[in-house]
């Protein structure tokens, strides 16, 4: 091997031998690896032409064509058929029929016999029967240029005169049918019952689709095919209207027939929010009553810029003095290396060192001062009132949920869309803030503020949503509903718009929108933490108290009815003197017993740890935070005072920090009484265990008085008898978790007068009057109240802007009536220019010249660079390459150079070719009805669900190239070549 590398030198390991005498012996094989761009053109061409003239009857039109350049000798042609002998009509043809093939022999092809054809006529079940067709031949030149050019004797090191007889011979040179388009396939999916396939909806970011059956039960799978989770619902009984990813994945929007929203986790499944509910009240058991707000027709979510960047070629400043910044970082605590760039995308604003102290104030309101606080613990679920707080039950769903409000773009914003038929819109900022307005569209009868129920319907309904990161305007697309046009039970429509409108709040919240934004949704959702923490605390109370009560009341009623006075005397009489009534020596020794103090012990000990955790590990947490968000906004709207970015009165916050703070004093105070009473129970429950002993040996026996000499001085009778006299009966922790004093939220209580009761009940227990401000749920009701008045005045400063509008009518002949298959998107063409394209089917499809049938039409509405929308549509008309009448049952856009459709119509493999826009042809007997995409580069894949609607198989759309592609990489297909050298 190393001869022949280096020295192109063919001979034996050992040169004292030589070759074989007259004998044909292999001494070199080759064979060429090349990319099939690389390889030249084959030696000889063949293309046939398959027709079938009736049923199971082809004609097959075979044609060659000398391509090589080089002389081909005894050139055949093998054509295999199964069922019946072929009918040749070309005369002139050289030809043999065997058993299960014809051979077609052309002989010598060179440049005088260069091409030909061959033609004839056969049944068949399909034209697969007539392929692969073999080819032989044979040429004097090898394929690869090789030769032999001296050969040596080694022993004298002399040439000698040789010959040489060169020969090429195809082996599997076939000719094979044209394979049909086919898309990998990912996965298929078979259900054993239908779904609703218009109510598909895909994740890009996790790869899930949700799906919705007949039986209105929400599934996820992922891309496998695997079965992620299932939304338990709790009201069945809806309708199911309208599905949407939100917030890249973590949550998924449902749309119902109600006209309200709900919000499902995207890792559990769990309902987060219920739509219409009341977010600050978390009492099941009477729930507000709910008005129906309409039909849905419209549900989008997309991501929107705040503010504007800043162009990265405006000349800065003259810098500001390194070390002045670096102090300022210093100052704050921060490491000066940590400031950010000017590619940060976080902080696009930072153009360099200057801008830095300019933008302290907005850095400053950014700290993350949550992150050193202790974390909130878990509420176990079963002392929340309703599914809505699920997000309380786990560590994991608790740390999820408050860490993505501390995401790093704090430049965008999440928008939610959800469009009524009666024309009411709303649009949810990052699924927290709710801004209800009904845009200013012709005919509307604006009415802003709308109350409930005061919509009427409208001939234009809301249809789909889009919007860009970078426009402020979002488009709407708008129509009436076509009874005329109509594709099984979808209904058609007609006269689209498109309607355009912004949201003030995106330019007028400033670079702060988002902290604003998501410390209302904390502090909301603290309140509600709050309130679940202490209804915990109360459910406690009374699960464990139930069992120490039933005893003690067995007992008073026996006491009563000897008139001996109420246990608490008893007891306390038995300490001071060890004397035994014989009630009590009954009760204690025959009813309680050991069995009942170990189940008193066991559940008041249980009381006072579970108090002990909601009061430590969740209510001290939980107010610290909500006073670090609270006194954010509080900051917010000083700094913002009298400005539209939040004009908010900063005394609605201090309100509620005040609240706070009182909720804060009293929780201590509680902490200090569980510590007392706690301490007092053990000494009461020891002293309580002896006593039971006594009882059972007989207090008058001698064993009974050497038990109570030995062991009564190890007893804390001091404790006891506190005990005795408050925490047994008058416990001064029971108002303060237990009760639930009626609340006049006309009134704010004042913690001053807290801290009056809070001295007065030290002092004097009884007092009556002081137990009413010393109730964790009068404090929560207040909380609740202030943190609703602050929610509402935010509200009110979304509500100060109406949004402009434009409605653009798409005034065409093919938008007269359209079928129900429209899909939206806006893109962004040059700087600062937007356009927003309509993709939809004319129910009419328009003839153009030359036959051509114009099936898809693609409608565009462009956004000037100064923001200003013209009142003009474009179309673009798509047209079919062939006559053949087809219908389209679904579209998507799967990104901003490729829209996906499906279509049912059969064509040859020639038209396929000659239509570069086919990417997939289904089988007979799985027809596709139902389509969605996602374009995300890199991941770009779609769900085609069969007619049926019990099946889908998803595809992958990346590297699909030629004339079919969505520009993935090419591929590389390698032919191969084989040929050999024999000396002779």
């Amino acid at each position: 091997k190393a001869a022949f590398k280096n020295d192109k030198i063919i001979q034996l390991t050992d040169t004292s031998k030589g070759f074989p005498a007259n004998n044909s012996i292999g001494v070199m094989r080759w064979r060429l690896a090349a990319k099939a761009e690389d390889i030249s053109d084959p030696p000889i061409t063949f293309t046939a032409w398959v027709n079938e003239t009736g049923s199971g009857t082809y004609n097959i039109t075979l044609e060659y064509e000398l391509t090589g350049g080089d002389a081909l000798n005894d050139v055949t042609v093998s054509i295999p058929y199964q069922t019946s002998e072929p009918s040749v009509s070309s005369f002139d043809a050289v030809y043999e029929v065997s058993g299960d093939s014809i051979d077609w022999t052309i002989g010598d092809v060179d440049d005088t016999n260069a091409n030909g054809s061959f033609e004839f006529e056969a049944q068949a079940e399909s034209e697969a029967e007539f392929f692969p067709m073999s080819v032989r031949f044979s040429k004097t030149r090898p394929y690869v240029e090789v030769d032999v050019s001296s050969v040596t004797l080694l022993n004298m090191g002399q040439d000698i005169s040789f010959s040489k007889d060169i020969k090429s011979t195809a082996d599997g040179y076939m000719v094979v049918m044209d394979e049909e388009y086919r898309l990998p396939l990912q996965s298929e999916k078979s259900l054993s019952y239908t779904i609703k396939p218009h109510l598909l909806a895909y994740c890009p970011r996790t790869d899930l689709l949700a799906i919705v059956t007949q039986d209105e039960v929400i599934e996820v799978y992922r891309i496998g095919g695997q079965r992620a989770f299932v939304v338990k619902r709790k009201t069945p009984s809806t309708t199911i209207v309208g599905l949407e990813w939100i917030r890249d994945g973590k949550c998924l929007a449902v749309a119902l027939n109600t006209g309200f929203v709900d919000i499902v986790s995207g890792e559990t499944g769990k309902i987060i929010r219920h739509g219409g509910d009341d977010p600050f009240n978390i009492d099941a058991a009477n729930p507000k009553s709910k008005v129906d707000r309409g039909e849905i027709t419209c549900l989008g979510w997309g991501t929107v810029l705040t503010r504007d960047t800043i162009d990265l070629k405006k000349p800065s400043k003259p810098a500001v003095d390194q070390s002045v910044i670096s102090d300022l970082w210093s100052r704050l605590g921060l490491n000066p290396a940590d400031e950010p760039s000017a590619s940060d995308e976080d902080d696009l604003e930072f153009q360099g060192q200057e801008a830095l102290l300019k933008d302290l104030p907005r850095q400053l309101s950014f700290l993350d001062v949550e992150s050193i606080l202790p974390r909130l613990s878990p509420i176990p679920t079963r002392h929340t009132a309703s599914g809505r707080y699920d997000m309380f039950a786990t560590q994991t769903a608790l740390d999820d949920y408050f860490d993505s409000m501390q995401r790093k773009d704090r430049l965008t914003a999440d928008v939610m869309f959800v469009g009524h038929s009666g024309g009411r819109n709303r649009v949810t900022v990052d699924d927290i803030l709710e801004i209800e307005y009904k845009p200013d569209f012709p005919g509307s009868g604006i009415e802003s503020p709308m109350e409930e129920g005061d919509e009427k319907p409208h001939s234009l309904v809301p249809l789909m949503y889009t919007s860009h990161r970078r426009s402020k305007n979002h488009a709407l697309l708008r129509a009436e509903r076509d009874d005329e046009a109509t594709d099984g039970p979808n209904q058609g429509f007609k006269n689209l718009h498109i309607s355009l409108f912004d949201i003030p709040l995106m330019s007028s919240g400033g670079s702060h929108l988002h902290l604003i934004v998501s410390r209302t949704a904390q502090l909301r959702d603290l309140c509600g933490y709050i309130s679940c923490s202490i209804v915990s605390a109360k459910s406690d109370w009374t699960t464990h108290t139930n069992l120490p009560s039933r005893f003690m009341e067995n007992v008073n009623e026996t006491l009563e009815e000897k008139g001996e006075g109420a246990l608490e005397d008893n007891l306390y009489h038995l300490a001071m003197t060890g004397n035994f009534t014989p009630t009590m020596l009954e009760w204690l020794r025959d009813e309680l017993a050991e069995r009942g103090h170990k189940r008193w012990d066991h559940a008041m000990t249980t009381l006072y740890t579970e108090l002990s955790k909601i009061l430590h590990t969740n209510l001290l947490p939980v107010l610290e935070r909500s006073m670090v968000v609270a006194t954010n906004l509080r900051g917010l709207a000083r700094y913002y005072s009298d400005t539209p970015h939040f004009d908010v009165p900063p005394e609605a916050f201090t309100s509620i920090l005040s609240t706070l703070s009182s909720l804060q004093l009293l929780v201590h105070e509680a902490v200090q009484i569980l510590g007392t009473e706690q301490r007092q129970f053990r000494a009461f429950s020891r002293w309580l265990r002896h006593q039971i002993d006594l009882a059972a040996a007989d207090p008058e026996s001698l064993s009974a008085k050497d038990m109570a000499e030995r062991e009564t001085p190890q007893l804390d009778l001091p404790n006891t008898l506190a005990y005795l006299e408050g925490g047994l009966t008058k416990s001064r922790l029971k108002p303060i978790v237990f009760s639930t004093p009626e609340v006049d939220t006309s009134r704010q209580p004042k913690s001053k007068d807290l801290i009056t009761s809070i001295h007065t009940s030290r002092t004097n227990p009884q007092d009556s009057s002081t137990q009413t401000l010393l109730s964790l749920h009068l404090w929560s009701a207040h909380l609740t109240a202030v943190c609703k008045s602050a929610h509402q005045h935010i509200s009110l400063w979304h509500q100060s802007s109406r949004p402009k509008t434009l409605d653009i009518s798409c005034r065409t002949s093919t938008t007269a009536s359209v079928l129900p298959y429209l899909d939206i998107r806006m893109l962004e063409t040059s700087a600062n220019t937007f356009q927003t394209f309509v993709l939809g089917v004319p129910a009419q499809p328009t003839h153009r010249p030359h036959t051509e049938v114009c099936e898809l039409a693609l409608w565009n509405h462009t956004t000037a660079a100064n923001g200003e929308p013209s009142n003009t549509w474009q179309q673009i008309l798509l047209p079919s390459s062939s006559t053949t009448p087809s219908t389209i049952s679904a579209l998507k856009f799967l990104d901003e150079e490729t829209f996906l459709y499906v279509k049912n119509q059969w064509q040859t493999v020639n038209e396929l070719e000659q239509d570069g826009r086919v990417a997939n042809r289904f089988e007979e007997g799985w027809t596709p009805r139902y389509l969605i995409a996602n374009g995300k580069k890199g991941r770009r894949n779609c769900v085609v669900v069969e007619q049926g609607k019990r099946k889908w198989r998803t595809f992958d759309l990346e590297g699909y190239k030629s004339g079919r592609s969505f520009g993935g990489q090419d591929g590389e297909d390698e032919g191969e070549d084989e040929e050999s050298m024999v000396f002779d």
